[in-house]
């Protein structure tokens, strides 16, 4: 199973993502369902079922108190992938790094600096000058999210329209 730990968002917010992007979608491909917005603080990939009660319980046990983050902006990474930038956030650093801390043994080397961020598209090339166009023409709406919880996602391709489905979550104290 392929697992990853991060926040979930409000279907509010989800749809407020998506309807605001949806001038730009003038096909289908590589837009991600809105159902599957989230923020990663963790991936942790292929794992075998027997690891899943350790990774569960670890999750069980971290500790954090509630707190807001800010979508603030669509950008693209130079890998070709449109996302929801979010404001600089010192608790949301601090979780990400306690999270870290908890499951050392799946922190990848630090290549590059944690971004976070929401994926939107998988975009080609040729499209890239029109997103841009968009974007400068139709800035984003800032979404403030009140983060209450922490979620462990199961990636599967095989999954009914979505392809991201939280499997257990601890909430904030």
């Amino acid at each position: 199973m392929k697992l990853f730990i991060g926040i979930e968002f409000p279907t509010e917010i989800k749809n407020a993502i998506a309807d605001f992007v949806k001038p730009f979608r003038t096909t289908n491909k590589g837009w991600e369902n809105p159902m599957d917005f989230h923020l990663t603080l963790l991936f942790i990939g292929e794992t075998p079922a027997e690891k899943l009660n350790d990774i569960q319980q670890r999750l069980a046990g971290i500790k954090f108190q509630t707190f807001k983050i800010r979508l603030n902006k669509l950008e693209f990474f130079p890998r070709r992938v449109l996302y929801v930038g979010i404001e600089e956030s010192l608790e949301l650093n601090k979780l990400q790094k306690l999270i870290e801390a908890v499951y050392p043994e799946w922190v990848r080397p630090k290549s590059k600096a944690f971004i976070p961020h929401v994926t939107i598209k998988r975009w080609q090339r040729y499209e890239y000058k029109f997103l841009e166009s968009c974007i400068r023409a139709r800035p984003f709406t800032p979404q403030s999210v009140q983060v209450n919880d922490l979620a462990l996602f199961l990636s599967g391709e095989n999954f009914i329209d979505q392809k991201y489905q939280v499997i257990d979550r601890v909430h904030a104290c």
